[in-house]
């Protein structure tokens, strides 16, 4: 599939970039060798240490950085025996949650970590699948097995140009208001914050008015009424405490997000081979492990956050199995319209469509609101 033309432009200012930082580098006066520096001509002897330069869009305090990237850069360097040394970058540093496949592709930074929903005009889109309305039903766990057996059937078109370090997903999203979520129709007439075309389509499928608000605005909109429900995790819930002005909730999953590392592919094949070997099958592996890890340790705060909740005078709704399926109903226009957008980019989207049904049954998850 081509490229569109922003994109290549994306990729032309992150590769001048680049280039800006290595000669500014040069230029600083540094005494080091390549050796020294960790690198040299795209290759690597036994003796030199690698330099492996991650960026995160998450803060250094935050869950992400805590479970899987600090972890997973002392695996990184125990198991290579001191070879590679990983430096991660947090706060989006180098690239914001929506520019990291640029940067990755760039060179700009060695490896990089985002949510597929950022990417679905790019060679991500397959992975966005995972991330409709009460897909793999809310379970993280069953997320990850599920898109990892799905994207295995578009390995040339997602990974072009990238080297996949692993595919996650992190806690789900729950719906929350701020008035009691006390039947189906709980969003008629109230506006919602939208993040995507196709979580816009959510809400006015269930009868509400999609909002464009910032994250960054998220509680101020609530407070002064500008939106009235919107989705997200639990943590973000807690962390950002919006209890204070939103603090109803429906305590079951309505979406889960895919996330996903990449690594740029001259920095892979500029590994020797052992290094290339150990990361396919030991170290890329390990962070899969973690992100994983890291939404379980999560949701096990999950009765913090109905406490916290309770104390603003919130309620915590959960509907029947049946009413649960009829909530469910609202979804399938989304669905469907994610099939046509994968036809209009070329995919083959009824058939993308039922191998994720059926990849979604194998393992545990039965999709009935779709048939």
């Amino acid at each position: 599939m081509k490229k569109p033309i922003e994109k290549k432009w994306k990729l032309f200012l992150f590769a001048i970039v680049g280039l800006l930082v290595i000669t500014l580098a040069a230029c600083g006066g540094s005494d080091k060798s390549s050796t020294e520096s960790g690198k040299s001509d795209g290759k690597a002897s036994g003796d030199d240490v690698i330099e492996l330069v991650v960026n995160s869009w998450f803060p250094s305090d935050a869950d992400v950085p805590n479970n899987v990237w600090k972890p997973w850069e002392k695996y990184v360097e125990e198991k290579t025996e001191g070879r590679v040394k990983v430096t991660v970058h947090y706060n989006g540093a180098l690239a914001a949650s929506n520019e990291v496949l640029e940067g990755v592709q760039s060179g700009l930074f060695d490896v990089g970590d985002t949510i597929a929903l950022y990417y679905e005009d790019s060679q991500l889109f397959p992975l966005t699948i995972g991330e409709l309305p009460f897909a793999a039903g809310g379970d993280p766990d069953k997320a990850a097995e599920i898109m990892q057996e799905f994207s295995a059937q578009y390995l040339d078109e997602i990974w072009e140009g990238v080297v996949k370090v692993g595919v996650g997903s992190p806690p789900p999203n729950h719906a929350f208001s701020t008035k009691p979520i006390d039947n189906l129709n709980y969003m008629k007439g109230k506006t919602s914050r939208a993040s995507t075309e196709l979580e816009a389509l959510l809400i006015e499928s269930m009868g509400g008015t999609p909002t464009q608000v910032s994250f960054e605005e998220l509680y101020n909109s609530l407070d002064k009424g500008i939106i009235e429900t919107f989705f997200t995790t639990k943590d973000v819930f807690a962390a950002m405490q919006l209890a204070e002005v939103a603090p109803h909730y429906l305590d079951q999953p309505v979406k889960i997000a895919v996330g996903t590392a990449l690594m740029n592919e001259d920095f892979f094949h500029s590994l020797p081979k052992d290094l290339q070997t150990l990361f396919v099958e030991d170290i890329n592996p390990k962070w899969e492990e973690l992100y994983k890890e890291n939404a379980r340790k999560v949701m096990e705060r999950n009765d913090e956050v109905a406490k916290m909740a309770e104390e603003k005078g919130g309620s915590v709704a959960k509907f029947s199995e049946k009413e649960l399926l009829e909530f469910q109903q609202y979804a399938v226009p989304v669905w469907e319209q994610w099939v046509k957008n994968a036809n209009e980019k070329g995919y083959p989207g009824d058939e993308m469509l039922e191998s994720y049904i059926e990849i979604s049954r194998k393992h545990g998850v039965d999709l009935e609101f779709l048939k």
